[in-house]
């Protein structure tokens, strides 16, 4: 199954992605133009801004990357993970200030 979630690359700028082999301490994540994206950042994993990870990437390739999670993701926590759908964020309607992890 692939998840919905946002990559917050700075105060201003989101980045929808999907994500797919989720785990406690790391998840594979495509996204558009994977070569862009810093070294680390972080990831919305809800629709709410919580719970949220800092990602450090460890592999790329064009349209994926892999990532290890900062801490570990509890097991409560995968109960947020929202199912990929069509419907995605768009920068003006994201929230202005993301939540601290």
């Amino acid at each position: 199954m692939r998840y919905h979630a946002v990559l917050v690359l700075a105060p201003d700028a989101l980045r929808d992605c999907s994500l797919s082999d989720i785990s406690d301490t790391g998840a594979r994540i495509s996204v558009e133009a994977a070569e862009e994206l810093p070294d680390r950042f972080t990831l919305l994993l809800s629709g709410n801004g919580a719970p949220q990870r800092t990602c450090r990437v460890v592999w790329r390739e064009p349209n994926q990357i892999g990532v290890e999670f900062e801490r570990r993701l509890p097991p409560q926590e995968r109960v947020g993970l929202v199912p990929e759908t069509d419907t995605h964020f768009v920068d003006d309607e994201a929230p202005s200030e993301v939540p601290a992890e």
